[in-house]
C-alpha cells in the first residue's frame, strides 16, 4: 500500500507540473493569437496608407530637373519596399505566428493526454487498494 501512495503522489506531482505546462502553453497561445489578429489589422491599414507613397503630387511643372528623377526613383524604391513589407515581411511573420500555434497547440494536446493518462493510472492504482 505505501507504494501505491507514493506512486499515487508521485503521479500527482506530475499532473501539477503538466497543468502548470498547459496553463503556460495556454497564455502563449492567447498572446500569439491576439497578436496575429492585430497584425491582420494592421497590415489592412497598412495597405490602405499606401497611397500617401505619391504624396504630395509633383508635377514638372512644380519641380523638374535631376532632383526631380532623384526624387522620383526614391519613390519608387519606397514604393517597393512598401510592397515588399506587406506582401512578404508581413506574411512571413503570420506565417510564423501561425507557426507557433500549432506547435504549442500539439503540445497541450501531448500534455492533456499525458494528464489523462496519469489520471487513469491513479485511478487504476486506487482500484488496486479497495
Amino acid at each position: 500500500m505505501d507504494d501505491n501512495d507514493h506512486v499515487i503522489g508521485k503521479l500527482y506531482n506530475d499532473i501539477s507540473y503538466l497543468n502548470n505546462q498547459l496553463h503556460q502553453n495556454t497564455e502563449k497561445l492567447v498572446r500569439l493569437k491576439h497578436a496575429h489578429k492585430n497584425i491582420e489589422i494592421k497590415q489592412e491599414d497598412f495597405f490602405h496608407n499606401k497611397r500617401f507613397i505619391d504624396e504630395p503630387q509633383l508635377s514638372s511643372v512644380v519641380w523638374d530637373g535631376r532632383h526631380a528623377n532623384d526624387f522620383l526613383e526614391f519613390r519608387n524604391y519606397i514604393e517597393e519596399a512598401y510592397v515588399r513589407i506587406g506582401n512578404q515581411d508581413i506574411e512571413n511573420m503570420l506565417e510564423n505566428i501561425e507557426d507557433k500555434i500549432s506547435y504549442y497547440e500539439g503540445i497541450n494536446q501531448t500534455l492533456a493526454n499525458s494528464i489523462s493518462s496519469k489520471r487513469e493510472r491513479i485511478a487504476q492504482l486506487r482500484n488496486v487498494e479497495k
